[in-house]
């Protein structure tokens, strides 16, 4: 029905059961009055594009934010294990370190002591009435450096491959016998007046006695 000759038009749907109707849009009947209906809507929705981005935006943040708060307690915890593991392991490499150079130390200084006491030993002035007692004194020096090195050995692992034997050698031994025997002849050598003089006097005796 048109009124004060103007028209309107409803749109309309059903709801409910009872057959009532709801108007949905009243169409206004001036087209300038449609085009600033138009605009405002436009306007409205171009507003809420906006406020949508912008809460995706903010949304977008947020995640990242929270990602970050994960991956920063993730490794705070990680870092602060490995760490507290990597110093203990750290600090018991340092004792065992200390602990080797103070070895190493020690044993420099008893081998360099072992060395120059074989290196001053002069054989070529050993004579027949020292011999047996230089003699043993070499031998004890020998097989006191030989136990020194062996126990460096089982402490110092650097020092498994020297290749020096814990015994002596075939070759060792035979010039070891050698020299010995070449001693002895030294010895018997200078004893031998001794010898003659003494059965000599033993033959004197003899004699003086019948």
């Amino acid at each position: 029905m048109n009124q004060g000759g103007s028209s309107a038009s409803i749109l309309t749907e059903p709801v409910g059961d009872n057959g009532s109707v709801v108007s949905i849009f009243n169409a206004p009947a001036h087209q300038a009055e449609v085009e600033t209906k138009l605009d405002t809507m436009r306007d409205q929705l171009q507003t809420l594009r906006r406020q949508q981005e912008e809460l995706e935006r903010q949304k977008t943040d947020l995640e990242e934010l929270r990602r970050k708060q994960d991956e920063y307690t993730r490794g705070k915890s990680e870092m602060l294990d490995s760490l507290t593991r990597a110093l203990v392991t750290l600090e018991r490499e340092q004792l065992q370190a200390q602990r080797l150079a103070e070895l190493c130390e020690n044993t420099t200084t008893a081998f360099k002591d072992y060395l120059d006491r074989l290196q001053a030993i002069n054989d070529t002035e050993w004579s027949s009435t020292n011999l047996r007692l230089e003699l043993s004194r070499a031998l004890g020096l020998i097989e006191d450096s030989r136990m020194e090195f062996n126990r460096a050995r089982t402490k110092l692992t650097c020092l498994d491959n020297q290749g020096t034997p814990e015994a002596p050698t075939e070759t060792t031994t035979d010039g070891n016998r050698k020299e010995i025997i070449r001693y002895l002849r030294i010895g018997a050598a200078a004893s031998a007046p001794l010898i003659l003089a003494g059965t000599i006097w033993v033959i004197l005796l003899l004699l003086f006695k019948h």
